[in-house]
């Protein structure tokens, strides 16, 4: 399917903070539109700062709206076009990231886009922090399809409603943690230390482009990694 440039300048955004490309979804399902993290814990719900900005920002929903409307339109197809929109861009495309807001992989259809976006661009880095982990499925088809691509970081998302088990869990099968909602934690459950990102600790506006550690840790040192991202 066709997607034109327009609505790739629509779906992805430079984010600054960040210093990359990035994509956005719904979140949750509201009266307006269908969101896309339905793979949330409860705290999500209770701390989801992005519940408060849709609220203070009307146009915010309209736009992800617009944005999952133009996700949906993205297949094997279309890649040619993403591709070519991609790559003509002044600022840095080495890596690009999935989602600032809502779920990359909310279903199965979410895993094979994203795998042939990564096999079209293999030059750019494809980082996707997620909690489909949390589905059974999804996990393993994230684990076949998506973990052994060169160019795809995937951080499985955490927060303090995850239980011991489930971190022990999904460190043995070989997953970055991203950890968010507790700044005190210096350890994981079974005791390695986390790596604080420079991002939101130290405030580097941009190191994400270039960081070698933390959340792109298995695709440039070849090592796993648990993030701790500091609260807002």
């Amino acid at each position: 399917m066709t997607v034109s440039n327009a609505e790739l300048n629509d779906l992805f955004r430079f984010c600054d903070d960040i210093g990359m490309f990035a994509s956005d979804r719904p979140i949750n399902d509201t009266d307006n539109h269908k969101g896309t993290c339905v793979h949330r814990t409860d705290y999500c719900d209770t701390t989801c700062y992005n519940v408060k900005l849709y609220r203070m920002y009307k146009n915010m929903a309209k736009r992800d709206d617009r944005c999952e409307t133009i996700w949906q339109k993205l297949d094997v197809h279309s890649m040619t076009n993403v591709k070519a929109w991609l790559y003509k861009k002044r600022k840095q495309t080495k890596r690009v990231r999935h989602m600032t807001r809502g779920e990359a992989i909310k279903d199965i259809q979410d895993v094979y886009r994203i795998k042939s976006m990564c096999e079209a661009m293999p030059d750019t880095l494809w980082w996707i922090p997620t909690r489909a982990w949390r589905n059974v499925l999804l996990r393993s088809l994230i684990e076949i399809e998506l973990m052994t691509l060169p160019n795809c970081a995937i951080n499985a998302s955490f927060d303090p409603s995850n239980t011991d088990a489930e971190w022990h869990d999904m460190m043995d099968a070989g997953w970055n943690i991203m950890f968010y909602g507790d700044d005190s934690r210096t350890v994981a459950p079974n005791g390695e230390r986390m790596f604080k990102c420079p991002k939101t600790w130290k405030k580097m506006s941009g190191h994400c482009a270039d960081c070698k550690a933390g959340c792109f840790s298995q695709k440039t040192i070849n090592r796993t990694t648990v993030v701790h991202l500091s609260e807002h």
